[in-house]
């Protein structure tokens, strides 16, 4: 599967006209988003929440996350979002493509509707 980056805006809750630009790996291969903590900050977003978290090397890390607003393809949403530290990329998770209702197309390497099935 290919891999592609996708630019979003991100903003801290409750301070939504406080924004930032920031391109993302699309990773549906992780479940949350995860956003530098240095970029974070910088919006004057803290953690509110710790989480447990298997990485893709089998390990078990703990690390801070919150609750973000993230504006994807003209929308807005509230989304969680893990803190990364040195060496994390910064991506775009499953968690979230699934609030915007989206799936990715991985030959033209783009983001599409994807069909929500219900009870």
């Amino acid at each position: 599967m290919g891999t592609f980056f996708i630019e979003v805006i991100i903003a801290p809750p409750e301070d939504p006209g406080r924004r930032e630009p920031i391109k993302l790996l699309v990773d549906t291969g992780s479940t949350y988003t995860w956003i530098s903590t240095t970029v974070l900050h910088g919006l004057g977003i803290q953690p509110t929440e710790r989480r447990r978290i298997l990485t893709i090397e089998g390990k078990s890390v703990e690390r801070a996350a919150t609750e973000i607003l993230i504006t994807l393809e003209g929308r807005t949403l509230h989304t969680l979002c893990v803190f990364g530290e040195g060496g994390d990329l910064d991506v775009l998770g499953a968690y979230t493509l699934e609030g915007f209702g989206l799936a990715v197309d991985p030959v033209q390497r783009r983001l599409i509707p994807s069909i929500v099935y219900g009870a």
